[in-house]
């Protein structure tokens, strides 16, 4: 049995976006018993600034995630920090931003973790809804595929598991597996950054895509090995980033997926086509006993 959780305090990060480069503020701010989480967007009118995280607003997009409401607005690479709220169990908070993304940052988890940490986490006095699965849940595109496992019990710990290849020398085939426990999480996977290889960067930039991507916000692969001066956070770091990365987008449903994750070049475009296949058949999932049992689920949270 888990409670809803939310900041005791704001924090708030600022730097570029990955895709824009535009420089951005972002506020997470506690919120009330049942809230969830919803993104702000300061730079839209009122009546159409708000969209919240649940699996009607998940869009499809290249290289991110990314949410929007029926007014057109968009919340776009969202993962890194949905990635920590998923980790520490965070269920409520009211997230602005004065642009179109969350701000990349060192391109990994690891600000949110210490801005969190640094914050503190508040627990409420209401169990958290959670969604466990009936069946095994699988999508799939060219070679690509991600599949939602159930766990065999409620003790049984939910586990990442991410499978890569890239023709780059420094990256090759790799494949991480790790739990969301905050401890594993800290010291083995949220440090890891996003990458790319290099000869993929001007096409990606005539598409209006990673401009404003860095040194300091990723790592970038070329012929030769790691551009990057510092070198690798981890050996297998771009296998880390991509479990980090299936982290925050299981949890853009805005509940808990109890259930163990395992993706093959899966990306982001690839986990909304899976969230929105599990939400989407009714026969695959259902509420935890605790979450109906609490109520929680009244809160109406799929007709956001």
């Amino acid at each position: 049995m888990t409670n809803q959780r939310t900041l005791s305090q704001p924090l708030r990060l600022s730097g570029l976006t990955l895709h824009a480069g535009v420089p951005v503020s972002c506020t997470v701010a506690p919120a009330s018993v049942s809230h969830g989480l919803i993104f702000r967007r300061l730079d839209s009118l009122p009546e159409v600034a708000d969209v919240p995280v649940a699996p009607g607003r998940l869009v499809a997009a290249p290289l991110c995630s990314r949410i929007a409401n029926e007014g057109g607005t968009s919340i776009s690479t969202l993962e890194h920090l949905m990635a920590a709220f998923r980790v520490y169990g965070i269920t409520n908070a009211l997230i602005t931003l004065d642009g179109p993304e969350v701000p990349i940052l060192d391109g990994s988890a690891l600000p949110w973790v210490r801005a969190i940490e640094e914050a503190g986490i508040f627990e409420q006095d209401c169990i958290a809804p959670m969604v466990e699965l009936r069946r095994p849940v699988r999508v799939s595109y060219d070679d690509r595929h991600a599949t939602l496992i159930p766990l065999r019990n409620r003790e049984e710990t939910a586990t990442f598991t991410a499978r890569i290849e890239f023709a780059s020398i420094g990256i090759g085939a790799q494949s991480f597996s790790g739990g969301a426990k905050p401890a594993f999480f800290n010291a083995e996977i949220a440090a890891a950054r996003s990458f790319v290889e290099a000869s993929e960067l001007p096409a990606l930039q005539s598409k209006g895509l990673v401009r404003g991507g860095s040194l300091a916000n990723a790592v970038v692969f070329d012929a030769v090995g790691v551009r990057n001066p510092e070198g690798l956070r981890f050996p297998d770091e771009p296998a880390r980033h991509k479990v980090l990365d299936a982290m925050g987008d299981m949890y853009l449903g805005g509940v808990q997926i109890l259930a163990h994750y395992q993706g093959y070049k899966a990306g982001h475009a690839l986990h909304a086509t899976l969230l929105r296949a599990l939400f989407a058949d009714e026969t695959a999932w259902r509420w935890t006993e605790e979450s109906v049992a609490s109520k929680v689920v009244a809160m109406d949270h799929f007709r956001r």
